[in-house]
């Protein structure tokens, strides 16, 4: 057997070495852990902006919806944009825009005869001012009209 193997002296700074190794693993394991923390509160803030873009959509097909109901009786084929909202709850903005597409048959109970349907359709748009989130929504509308008498 070799004497030199079971040398104390030999065997100095070996747990210095194994001790750095393991801190460097643990130091490598704690960046990485807080690279994943900070991501993963980066994709939550997103899903929250992308909410009240897809929000302000909403209130913007609401809006729309409220300013076209004396709007109703127009010619087909005109739009009107109605403009930008802003919105300070929700720290962002809307447009909207009413689009008439024309008149079709009624159906459903409706006697076509007498009753027509009138088709529009509402578009809206809602920007976050955060990271420029951004949710585009449309919406269709009919209303029933009584025929002109022919």
């Amino acid at each position: 057997m070799d004497p030199d193997l079971n040398n104390p002296r030999r065997q100095r700074g070996a747990a210095l070495v194994v001790g750095l190794v393991l801190l460097l693993v643990l130091t490598l394991l704690a960046v990485s852990t807080m690279r994943t923390a900070s991501l993963e509160l980066l994709m939550a803030g997103n899903a929250q902006f992308r909410e009240n873009a897809f929000r302000l959509a909403e209130a913007s097909l609401a809006d729309g919806v409220d300013q076209a109901t004396p709007l109703l009786n127009a010619v087909p084929g005109w739009t009107l944009d109605l403009g930008t909202t802003q919105v300070n709850e929700l720290n962002g903005e809307y447009d909207t825009r009413l689009s008439y597409l024309g008149t079709g048959d009624a159906y459903g109970g409706f006697s076509p005869k007498f009753f027509q349907f009138l088709h529009f359709q509402v578009d809206g748009t809602g920007r976050t001012d955060q990271r420029g989130a951004r949710a585009d929504l449309s919406m269709g509308i009919v209303r029933v009209s009584a025929k002109a008498p022919e």
